[in-house]
């Protein structure tokens, strides 16, 4: 299993890379990636210079009046000859034909992918790999991967997407409440439920309002039976301020054995003051009233 870790600022390239087995970078297409082209290409270059790999994010749904962006975006990416490219619009298949791109396409559905027929369907495709909805439970993983072994990345680390809309939340609430402010892109707001105390960051840009879980899932205890048939472990930076956090957790996934699991995971929790958890790894999201109670 490659360590990849998301990249979302150029300062974390050189304290990460020692310990990761790639990076992933955006800026187009993409609601949490924003780094300009001389950046990615700066990335890129940096990279390969130290053997280490680079995926392009396209992480949106692409609006047909965006197409010609879309494939001056492909020239760029195509002349990097980036290592793979995730997606979200089945769309992009037919435009990264078009660019010899194909074979490196990663498919990330964010909520799709639940099960192995669907998973194995989207892999008969002949894409690279795929990955597995965040919602899912451990189980559900382990049928998942055994049946597409070395064909499936998985976030490992960081705050889930809980949501998306298209409607604007924070457009509105700012009128709502007659103030100006500069929200687009912004990282730094939360939402706060009226019957819930805790707070899940909240991002919006051009294409919608996402919201993401208060915490942040760690896989520690699971990684050791995971890692021989995942292809990719993604640890995802949004929101993780504390650079020190992310380097220690991409190089622990990195040397984490049945033997130190407990250990790494102690070290984490006492050293790195954030609320963590398992997610939906042990629960079910499809449970109804009466399983409940």
């Amino acid at each position: 299993m490659e360590i990849i870790v998301t990249l979302r600022k150029k300062e974390l390239l050189e304290k990460v890379l020692p310990v990761v087995d790639g990076v992933i970078v955006g800026k187009d297409f993409t609601s949490s990636y924003h780094l300009s082209l001389d950046d990615i290409s700066y990335v890129n270059k940096y990279c390969k210079d130290n053997n280490k790999k680079v995926y392009i994010v396209l992480d949106n749904f692409i609006n047909e009046e965006e197409l010609n962006s879309l494939k001056e975006y492909f020239n760029f990416i195509k002349e990097l000859n980036v290592d793979g490219i995730y997606f979200h619009d089945l769309g992009i298949m037919d435009i990264a034909k078009n660019y010899g791109l194909f074979n490196k396409l990663i498919y990330d559905g964010k909520t799709v992918l639940c099960n192995s027929l669907d998973t194995t369907f989207i892999l008969n495709k002949g894409i690279d790999s795929v990955v597995l909805s965040r919602e899912i439970t451990l189980k559900e993983i382990k049928d998942i991967i055994h049946c597409n072994a070395g064909k499936v990345d998985l976030q490992i680390f960081g705050h889930l997407r809980m949501s998306y809309s298209k409607r604007k939340f924070l457009k509105n609430y700012f009128n709502e409440i007659n103030k100006e402010y500069d929200y687009l892109n912004k990282e730094t707001l939360y939402l706060v439920e009226e019957k819930r105390d805790y707070k899940m960051p909240i991002v919006e840009d051009g294409n919608g309002t996402y919201i993401y879980t208060d915490y942040v899932l760690e896989m520690f205890n699971e990684i050791c039976d995971l890692k021989t048939y995942l292809k990719r472990g993604i640890v995802d930076t949004l929101f993780i301020e504390n650079d020190s956090l992310i380097v220690e957790v991409c190089r622990d996934y990195r040397r984490i054995s049945q033997a130190n699991k407990n250990f790494i995971i102690e070290n984490i929790h006492h050293n790195y003051k954030y609320d963590y958890s398992s997610g939906y790894l042990y629960q079910r999201t499809n449970i109804v009233k009466n399983e409940q109670d």
